[in-house]
């Protein structure tokens, strides 16, 4: 389906402003240091990051990032061109999507996509040549017409037998069209007709190794190059063909990424190293460092300047090909992520992460830390695959972070200061002397103790206490892997054992260091009706003290669930009636897997899915709220890894398989008191057409809004710490201009305040 979408850039926001962010609004955080694909027009540079659109505006000097929240049709940019004929830049992804943009909108063409076509499906390469984008696929060469919007045609180079996958495409100046192919290099007459048939083009049998594995082809001064992609660490071999075929380039162990021509000449890159040559094959320069370290190069283009895509450094410009300069934007250190957290306005998110059988992945530790509206790494060797983040509940700037191998390690101001291994602690290696310290779940209770979970050790469950000593607990789970630790308001403790092995339970009688009363089981999730889900994925205490848990068959929850050590407690599985008068009800989420369970002000709950995306139901579970999914909002996949919320501002944190998103909700914690209650936005300009947002409240805040006469025009129930008006009265119509008076009232009337609001039509 061909949709037109009007562009709107994201603006970064400032510090000051972002606790005022409008209720409903999605900011993305990707990674914009790793770029991939360039594309040059005379007013702005391009650069693929893979999830976004870096766009630098040559005259205003000026970056800015465009993401599916503000335009893009999807995620996954595989390659992308400029069309200056056409003034159109093409944006291909690895689904083999396509998106167009011109004069500020963008045109999606689905055609390659939907199309059923077997075997491998991917647009290595695009180039443009009058009102045409050809697209070097694996499958052939398709023709876009860039002006009807609309594939024009299919070609099939190679030989009557086979279709090579096309790498690359160039134009001759006899009216040739070049096909460098993983068998070799094809030329046709791009005039001819047929070009469908591959019988229809000819090899170029004058390279010295005709049926080789060709990555780029372009055309220079005259003469053809084509570059041969050489196997192992032998190297490539880059060719010229003019009146005879001569070898232009070649270096042991260096692979050319990309060979990009410019009107002053060509550049040839690889990853280590950017070459820019005359249009006779002078070396003009030659870059292979940056003053602030090595390069990573992906593409390297040139017109006046020197424009580099770099995988570590984002978009370098060698300015008149003077010193380089690196553009990017704020962002996490990586777009992947086991875990995210917030606390009183600062979001972490874990780097590390296991595979399916929870062994270690080995990511080197790796903490993203954003606060005041900008992004900090932290990063810690030799430490490594961090999993979990907890915050000390009074105080945002002290955290512990669990680690799959190298202890604990706690942190104040985002600094590191202790480390905690088998060697200084109680903490259990699996295997002494090597990096097998596993620490997953970590939770704090009301005494301000740290409690973890740690698998394969005789004593499971352990707490660090604020004086620095440590409580043991003799308990075992006798398993090989922990998940999640959740600590309920009657102090018992709740541990997610992965990997089909339920739950671990401890009640140790609000006596921590007193084991003889202490009581502790292993269980099966079981429901009303005796069916057990041994797959647990998720889990959550709500508001009310009942815990939620995600399974592969949708959350159940335990109601009361202090009970679950004196009987055989059952989990329930909630039931949401048919709206087709049947009588018959479906169960929430029942053929989802529940990956992450989030609670907000409200006690409503965000369920994320493994591949659904993300639902937000009513505190009871009854009510389906909001489903956020790739067809239906921003959401940048449908792969929920983690979901967290931070009760000040009420931003919903997603970490999914394509990146970090939030979503400012209307929820936040209640507030104990009115003293910070606060209205924005405050004045509301005439051009504001979202929700005025109060914040600052005590859960379930009574809300009367009235005009300065003590006329009611609105009244209302806070979600959590947060009321929303839409500035219109009872019978639907926008407030006339004046002020207007919110006055809000404690659920039991002990508590209020009034503050002010001026709203301008």
């Amino acid at each position: 389906m061909r949709k037109t979408l009007m562009l709107t850039y994201l603006i970064l926001i400032s510090a000051g402003l972002f606790s005022q962010t409008p209720v409903g609004t999605w900011s993305d955080h990707l990674v914009y240091t790793r770029t991939g694909s360039l594309a040059l027009s005379p007013e702005e540079v391009f650069a693929s990051t893979g999830s976004s659109l870096l766009v630098y505006d040559r005259k205003y000097d000026e970056l800015r990032k465009l993401t599916r929240i503000n335009g893009l049709t999807e995620t996954d940019i595989s390659t992308i061109a400029w069309s200056e004929e056409s003034r159109t830049l093409v944006i291909a992804y690895l689904s083999t999507g396509l998106d167009l943009i011109r004069d500020n909108a963008i045109y999606h063409i689905p055609d390659i996509k939907n199309k059923y076509i077997p075997g491998k499906k991917t647009i290595n390469r695009i180039r443009t040549r009058g009102k045409y984008a050809y697209l070097a696929c694996s499958f052939g060469i398709v023709v876009v017409d860039l002006i009807k919007r609309e594939i024009f045609d299919t070609w099939k180079p190679g030989d009557i037998f086979r279709t090579g996958e096309v790498r690359d495409i160039s134009f001759g100046d006899d009216g040739k069209i070049f096909a460098a192919t993983d068998i070799g290099l094809y030329y046709a007459a791009i005039s001819s007709q047929g070009l469908s048939y591959p019988g229809n083009w000819s090899p170029e049998n004058r390279l010295p190794y005709p049926g080789g594995n060709y990555n780029a082809v372009f055309f220079s001064d005259g003469r053809l190059y084509a570059n041969r992609t050489g196997e192992y660490f032998d190297g490539d071999s880059l060719y010229v063909i003019g009146s005879s075929v001569t070898l232009f380039s070649y270096e042991p162990g260096v692979f050319n990424e990309s060979i990009e021509p410019s009107s002053g000449g060509f550049t040839v890159s690889s990853s280590g190293m950017a070459r820019f040559y005359s249009p006779g094959g002078q070396l003009i320069k030659m870059i292979n460092s940056y003053p602030w370290g090595l390069p990573d190069i992906s593409m390297a283009a040139a017109d006046r300047d020197l424009w580099i895509a770099d995988k570590s450094s984002g978009l370098v410009c060698f300015r008149n090909m003077n010193e380089p300069v690196s553009l990017t934007l704020p962002g996490p250190f990586s777009n992947e992520a086991v875990s995210i957290s917030s606390h009183g306005g600062k979001t972490i998110v874990c780097g590390g992460g296991v595979d399916a059988s929870w062994n270690n992945l080995w990511k080197p530790f790796s903490l993203s830390v954003f606060e005041n509206n900008s992004w900090k790494l932290i990063t810690s060797i030799p430490n490594n695959d961090a999993m979990r983040v907890v915050f000390n509940p009074s105080d945002r700037n002290h955290f512990f972070v669990s680690t799959w191998g190298t202890g604990l390690l706690e942190y104040r101001n985002n600094e590191l200061v202790n480390s905690y291994t088998d060697l200084n602690s109680p903490l259990q290696n699996i295997i002494p002397g090597k990096p097998y310290v596993r620490i997953c779940g970590m939770a704090f209770d009301r005494r301000g103790n740290l409690w973890l979970a740690q698998p394969e050790v005789p004593n499971t469950i352990k707490a660090l206490k604020p004086d620095g000593t440590w409580i043991v607990n003799p308990a075992s789970a006798n398993v090989y892997t922990v998940g999640d630790l959740v600590i309920t308001r009657t102090g018992h403790k709740w541990l997610l054992l992965p990997r089909g092995f339920g739950l671990f339970l401890l009640d140790d009688n609000d006596t921590p260091e007193i084991f003889n009363d202490d009581v502790h089981k292993k269980i099966l999730v079981t429901d009303s009706e005796n069916r057990t889900y041994p797959m647990a994925y998720s889990i959550a205490e709500d508001l009310d003290g009942n815990i939620w848990i995600g399974t592969d068959q949708g959350p159940l929850v335990y109601y009361s669930p202090e009970r679950i050590f004196k009987n055989d407690l059952k989990a329930y599985r909630i039931r949401i009636p048919r709206s087709d008068g049947s009588g018959l009800a479906d169960y929430l989420l029942g053929t989802e897997t529940v990956t992450a369970i989030a609670v907000d002000g409200s006690n409503r709950k965000w369920l994320g899915t493994a591949g659904s995306g993300v639902y937000l139901v009513s505190a009871d579970g009854t009510t389906e709220i909001l489903n956020f999914n790739e067809s239906n909002s921003p959401l940048l996949s449908n792969s929920i890894l983690s979901i967290s919320i931070d009760g000040k501002s009420g931003d919903v944190w997603f970490a999914t398989s394509k990146g970090i998103q939030s979503f400012r909700g209307d929820a936040t914690s209640g507030s104990e008191n009115f003293t910070d209650v606060f209205a924005f936005p405050n004045p509301v300009r005439e051009d504001f057409q979202g929700n005025l947002t109060i914040s600052g409240l005590m859960r379930d805040t009574r809300v009367s809004i009235t005009d300065i006469s003590g006329n009611l025009v609105y009244r209302t129930v806070s979600d959590g710490g947060t009321a929303s008006w839409d500035l219109r009265t009872y019978n639907g119509k926008r407030v006339a201009t004046g002020v207007y008076l919110v006055f809000c009232a404690s659920d039991d009337g002990s508590r209020s305040c009034v503050i002010k609001v001026l709203v301008i039509n």
